[in-house]
């Protein structure tokens, strides 16, 4: 499935849950982005009433990265709560990129072979057969709507070696949800093919209908040809017919044999069933089937041959799949799928673990936390950090139509430069570059490689190779503390996604295998946060408050996006950050 990259390495794709048995009722849920507003509202104001107004700089943090440094031998802990929640994807519409609901590429009026490919020589076949090219193969409307939760707990612990250098090991947990309604023919009256009924152990009745039918036109077709061949000799008798239209015999054996291989590819034979999908016996493809069979009678009839009975058809369809039936459809073999599940899961579970170091390149204050929050001037400060992210989280499961991993799964090395400049009493803003390189690796995925429009084609399981796009990010943030105790800030992302692209070699292939890739779009996105902060640290330098923390709260909403298809991801995030090594005055 598609799949798009957001804070903290969370990998999140393709979605929510189905009430099969009906009418789509969207789930009641709380509010929780009200609920998350109103803490945010309710810390602010209770800040600006109660903070003594004395202005201090650097008092609070706030949205994005900054350039502080943990004191040597010091320690920050970082426990925060982290809430994604996407109904809507950024797609290109008429040349311009615009939200569209995160299931609208599977949503379908008439759910056929443009959805599953699979179908599109049944659906040749059927036309044949029925000499109708205008017919439409559909199994009625695909109703589809979806909507993903992912809850992120990443726990960090930031260690000062020395006044300059610190390492960082951050641990995600990821709980993701993806709740899928899809309703398939709600009506039950949109269907133009339904049920085989020649498949499973209740089909022997319409294997042994559809084998005699075949049965009958190959004695048709053996007795035309022996007639045709006697006919040829001059002295033979009874062959006014055949001697009167050589040509129309022979066109006759052609079609015959056409209609053979239709009937057998659409119905089956008595050994099998055929397509999975079949016209209805009540509608006019039905009809059309009847006729065609009807006209091919009368044909060998013309030329004195009897042998298809007046009333042998093919066993057509008499059940259409209804609301709760295409999760039945996607773990079908007959359809050539195989999925254990269509959505509504539930993945949880350790996600990519990063492991870096931070060096302090300059700074104004000396590496001091007393002097930075204290300041009332102008000043700077640099930090530049490295890493590796280990691909530690659980690889997509190829066997969810919509499953959301719970991180990319893959082995990276990163880097970030953040920049402070401490505008004045009140005021100061980082800037920083993030850069995210991913390393190749194997995964085991469906084949061929599908998209999100191409979910229900057939597929099997292979292993692939993929390179996941590098990632670039800029990021600005400024911040303003009112007194000692609370601050607002903001951020502006731009974030640069480039091509991923996955390959794998066909089943079977030979020493030099053909292969099948796929590559996706580089993306682009910009989103803004906005932030509010509770600290203690100035308040606890000066011997007036028991623990040095902050608790801060973040609201993240896209602004806009290009190239590929992006979530449209909403983001709240809640954080608690505890510190040792601040000296009390």
């Amino acid at each position: 499935m598609l799949s798009s990259l957001w804070p903290d390495g969370a990998l999140t794709l393709l979605l929510p849950r189905a009430n099969l048995a009906g009418s789509i009722r969207p789930r009641p849920k709380p509010d929780r982005m009200l609920l998350r507003s109103r803490l945010a509202l309710v810390m602010g104001l209770g800040g600006l009433l109660t903070a003594p107004w004395t202005l201090r700089g650097q008092t609070a943090s706030g949205a994005g990265d900054d350039a502080i440094p943990i004191s040597r031998g010091g320690v920050r802990i970082r426990v925060a709560g982290q809430w994604n929640d996407w109904g809507q994807v950024y797609t290109d519409s008429a040349g311009s990129y615009r939200r569209r609901p995160l299931l609208g590429s599977v949503a379908s009026p008439a759910f056929g072979p443009t959805a599953m490919s699979q179908l599109r020589s049944t659906e040749q076949a059927i036309r044949d057969l029925t000499g109708v090219n205008s017919f439409s193969l559909s199994l009625g409307a695909l109703e589809a709507r979806g909507d993903v939760r992912q809850s992120t707990a990443p726990v960090s612990v930031d260690v000062g070696i020395t006044s300059r250098l610190s390492v960082t090991l951050l641990v995600p947990y990821v709980e993701s949800r993806d709740n899928t309604q899809l309703i398939l023919n709600r009506a039950g009256s949109g269907a133009t093919v339904g049920a085989n009924p020649a498949f499973g152990t209740t089909g022997v009745t319409a294997r042994v209908q559809n084998g005699q039918l075949l049965r009958q036109i190959a004695s048709a077709r053996t007795q035309l040809t022996a007639e045709i061949a006697r006919c040829a000799v001059t002295t033979a008798t009874g062959c006014d017919a055949i001697r009167a239209n050589v040509a129309g015999a022979q066109s006759l054996l052609q079609r015959a044999t056409a209609a053979q291989g239709a009937i057998s590819t659409v119905y089956g034979d008595s050994l099998r069933g055929g397509a999975p999908v079949v016209p209805l016996t009540s509608n006019a493809a039905g009809a059309a089937v009847s006729a065609s069979v009807a006209s091919l009678r009368s044909a060998f009839e013309a030329f004195g041959v009897t042998s298809i009975g007046a009333t042998s058809l093919p066993a057509g369809a008499t059940v259409v799949y209804g609301p709760g039936s295409l999760e039945d459809i996607a773990r079908d073999s007959a359809f050539r799928l195989g999925y254990n599940r269509l959505g509504n899961t539930r993945r949880a579970g350790i996600g990519d673990v990063d492991l870096s170091a931070s060096f302090l390149l300059f700074d104004s204050f000396s590496a001091s936390q007393r002097r930075r929050l204290t300041n009332t001037s102008r000043a700077l400060r640099s930090m530049a950090t490295v890493g590796w992210r280990f691909g530690t989280a659980a690889a997509d499961d190829p066997l969810d139509a919509f499953d959301v991993p719970i991180g990319d799964g893959a082995n990276a090395v990163f880097a970030r430069s953040t920049t402070d400049f401490v505008l004045g009493r009140a005021l100061w803003m980082s800037a920083t570059v993030r850069m995210l390189q991913p390393f190749g690796d194997e995964i085991v995925a469906a084949v061929p490689l599908r998209t999100d429009s191409s979910i229900f084609s057939a597929f099997g399981l292979e292993t692939v190779r993929r390179k996941l796009g590098s990632r670039l990010e800029l990021e600005v943030a400024p911040r303003y503390a009112f007194g000692d105790f609370f601050g607002i800030s903001a951020a502006y992302l731009y974030r640069r996604t480039g091509e991923a692209t996955f390959e794998v070699a066909e089943p079977g292939a030979s020493s030099a295998p053909a292969l099948t890739s796929l590559t996706l779009a580089s993306t682009t996105l910009q989103a803004a946060s906005f932030g509010i902060t509770f600290s203690t640290l100035a308040s606890y330098i000066r011997g007036r408050s028991r623990l040095p923390l902050e608790i801060i709260f973040t609201h993240t909403e896209p602004v806009t996006a290009s190239g590929g298809i992006v979530p449209a991801v909403a983001s709240d995030r809640l954080e608690l950050r505890v510190h040792t090594g601040f000296s009390k005055r």
